[in-house]
Formats: C-alpha cells, sequence, structure tokens
C-alpha cells in the first residue's frame, strides 16, 4: 500500500483532524540558538555553586533587621532626586554676571598705606642711613681734596720764593722785633701776609 493510500484512509477515517491546518506544534522560543552557549555556561556556574557552598546565598548580618530602614531611605532619596533635578541657577544670572563682578571689583578696592608696613619703616630708615653716609663721606674726600690742593699751592709759593728775600725779610724782622721763631712759623707768615704777586716782584 502506498503511502498516498494510506493518508486518505485516516483521512475519510477523521475528517475532523483532516480539517485542521497542517503545522509543525513543535516550536523554539525566540534567539533560542543564540542564547544557547549562554544559558549553558550559566547553568554549569550555577551547578558548580551548589557544589562548592553547603548554604547556598547568603544574607549579609542584620539584613532583616535593617532592611525597613533601607527601603525608607532609599524611598526618600528617589523623591527628593525626582522633585529636585540637580543645582538651579537663578533666572538671569549669567546675563548679570559680568556686571556684579566689576561691582564688587570695583566697591571693594584694598588701600595698603605703606607707612604702616614694618618693612617699609625698615627700608626707609636705612635708604636714609646710606643716603647721609654718602653725603658724608662725598663731603669728607672734597674737603680733603681742597686742602691738598692749598696745601700745594702753598709749597709751590714757598719754592718760588728766592732766599735771599727771606733771609732779608727774617733779618728785618730780628731788627723790628726779637723773637723766637720757628721755620713753619716764619713760612705760614710768609704764606698769610704776602700774596704770590707780592712775592714774584721781589724775587
Amino acid at each position: 500500500m502506498s503511502k498516498m493510500a494510506e493518508n486518505m484512509e485516516w483521512e475519510n477515517e477523521a475528517p475532523q483532524l483532516a480539517k485542521l491546518e497542517r503545522s509543525n506544534p513543535f516550536t523554539v522560543p525566540t534567539n533560542y540558538f543564540g542564547e544557547l552557549q549562554e544559558r549553558i555556561n550559566q547553568s554549569v556556574f550555577m551547578s558548580s555553586l551548589e557544589k562548592t557552598t553547603n548554604a547556598g546565598f547568603a544574607t549579609p548580618p542584620n539584613y532583616f533587621e535593617n532592611l525597613n530602614e533601607q527601603i525608607i531611605s532609599k524611598a526618600k532619596l528617589s523623591t527628593f532626586v525626582n522633585a529636585q533635578q540637580g543645582f538651579s541657577v537663578p533666572d538671569g544670572y549669567f546675563d548679570q554676571l559680568q556686571q556684579s563682578i566689576t561691582a564688587k571689583t570695583i566697591n571693594h578696592k584694598k588701600v595698603v598705606k605703606l607707612w604702616h608696613q614694618p618693612l617699609f619703616k625698615y627700608a626707609v630708615a636705612a635708604c636714609l642711613v646710606i643716603a647721609s653716609t654718602t653725603g658724608w663721606f662725598a663731603n669728607q674726600q672734597y674737603q680733603s681734596r681742597q686742602l691738598r690742593k692749598t696745601e700745594l699751592a702753598k709749597e709751590q709759593l714757598l719754592y718760588d720764593i728766592d732766599e735771599s728775600v727771606i733771609i732779608e725779610y727774617v733779618q728785618e724782622a730780628q731788627l723790628g722785633k726779637t723773637a723766637n721763631v720757628t721755620d713753619s712759623e716764619m713760612e705760614a707768615y710768609i704764606l698769610d701776609n704776602f700774596s704770590t704777586t707780592d712775592l714774584s716782584n721781589n724775587l
């Protein structure tokens, strides 16, 4: 008997069954074969955990005692976050930011009085000491140079006077007044009482 004849035989015996739509009754879930590898690995991992641990899953200490407080705090935190979405900026803040910064910097200038700074006082005192010392030293140098010039001029005048003139002057002075006069006093007297022109004329 052929296969076609067998099919016609059961269709005649069960006409209601023959009217049903012919489809595969066995179905596979969506992405069954795509996720099969991962599900197998998970089941192997879970079975290995069951073998290694006897107690199964464990809860932290005092988990159920603190569970009520944790749930309430999380609920309050979620309502707070939902009610206030981050930080807010006042209206027109960035428009007026430049003006407010400028106003604060202009109105709040810090005035520093130099006279009240100890470092400035010491610096001024040091400058005054240096200036006065420099002036005194320069004055001493100037006076020593002038004195040296005067001494050189006097010595030059003495060199220019002839000995005969000095001898005559001494003799006249001895005749007019007898006194013990040293050579230095005599030279000082000649320089003080005679000018260069007088001495040059007498030469």
